[in-house]
């Protein structure tokens, strides 16, 4: 009997060195395994950088194309008063020649014989005009309403040539920022595209190491069960001291939770109007409830409280009262960018460190903490 006790002790200890080794085996097995998927997860972590980088391109560029097509909107009611002034002015000629056309039967109506042969042989207005200025024939106020009549000739003349550089200009500069905003959207659309890819890659991988990690672990555990039968049966032949170790793991979370405080602000309404429009789809240019870009919904938010806003986040920045980030309350406007002049974002503050905007395509109008490149904000 005392002869065959090491002989079980030598066998108990290798069986529990082979389940060691096992165990060990099967730990080691998945981080081998695993590199793949970090390659790919690192992958998918550098094209989410390059989206980011690109949504805030993007920002700039509809910005851009939101104040080039407020530009145009100028333009057109300019285009629409000069276009009044331009009617007046030919009002103005048209008087005038009729003035001067009385001035002439008045100053000629029993002219001598030469000058009658003058005014047969005119073929139109300005022709008469023409000869009775080189002809001296005319008095001075004739003369002052002959200026009156070209300086009008002139005025309607540069007038239009005026409104067609504008609206020339106005369209150029609107089809060069949406040049610029489309070839920022096809760069999304491609890098969304490759990370959706990558993203399946990780899921068919992570698959992959799943089934691998079960098959390993149910070879473990069968090598663990041979293992405790064969040191039971070795413990029977030869009795031995068994301790038994038992531990317990205990695990606490936390949740934390916490609320958006909407009290105080000049205009705290304006938080509750736009939380209407929480998961309205981001749209370029769009100002209403089938979609909106970020200016488009403080524009139409604030349009419900009787505040007209351009729709330009640069331009919505010049109204209102300047407030420091410090004394923010819900209903303040807060801008991002580095300057007044490259303002390329704006959103509502609600409170917390939080504000409802409309961030970029692809996303919905949401919640979002203040951006990293806050600027400013202003109270309406």
């Amino acid at each position: 009997m005392y002869g065959k006790r090491p002989v079980g002790a030598l066998l108990i200890v290798s069986l529990s060195a082979l389940l060691i080794a096992l165990l060990a085996a099967a730990a080691l097995a998945p981080r081998a395994a695993a590199s793949p998927i970090a390659d790919k997860k690192a992958k998918a972590a550098e094209i989410q950088q390059e989206l980011q980088t690109l949504n805030t391109k993007m920002d700039v560029a509809v910005e851009a194309y939101d104040q080039a097509n407020a530009k145009l909107a100028l333009v057109k009611q300019q285009i629409a008063r000069n276009t009044r002034e331009l009617q007046v002015a030919q009002y103005k000629l048209e008087v005038s020649r009729q003035q001067l056309s009385q001035q002439v039967v008045a100053m000629y109506k029993q002219p001598p014989t030469d000058l009658m042969d003058v005014l047969l042989g005119t073929h139109s207005f300005d022709d008469l005009v023409t000869r009775l200025g080189y002809m001296s024939l005319i008095g001075d106020q004739s003369a002052h309403l002959v200026a009156q009549v070209e300086a009008y000739k002139s005025e309607v003349a540069a007038q239009q040539s005026a409104l067609l550089a504008q609206r020339q200009q106005a369209l150029q500069l609107v089809a060069q920022r949406k040049a610029q905003r489309d070839a920022i959207a096809a760069d999304l659309a491609q890098r969304k595209h490759m990370l959706a890819g990558v993203q399946q890659q990780i899921k068919a991988l992570e698959a992959a190491a799943a089934r691998a990690a079960a098959a390993r672990a149910a070879a473990a555990q069968a090598a663990a069960q041979q293992a405790a039968a064969q040191a039971a049966q070795a413990a029977a032949q030869a009795p031995a001291t068994q301790d038994t170790n038992t531990g317990s793991d205990t695990s606490s979370g936390t949740a934390q939770s916490g609320g958006i405080t909407t009290t105080g602000g000049g205009y705290p309404s304006a938080v509750d109007i736009a939380r209407r429009y929480l998961g309205v789809p981001y749209v370029w240019g769009g100002a209403s409830p089938s979609g909106f870009d970020c200016s488009g919904l403080t524009m139409y938010v604030y349009a419900q409280l009787g505040i007209s806003l351009p729709h330009s986040a640069a331009m919505q920045y010049d109204y209102g009262t300047k407030v420091d980030r410090s004394a923010l309350q819900p209903g303040d406007l807060v801008f991002f960018g580095s300057s007044p002049a490259t303002i390329h974002h704006v959103g509502i503050y609600v409170g917390g460190g939080m504000m409802i905007d409309a961030p970029y395509t692809g996303a919905d109008v949401r919640y979002d903490p203040l951006c990293s490149d806050y600027y400013g904000a202003v109270r309406l």
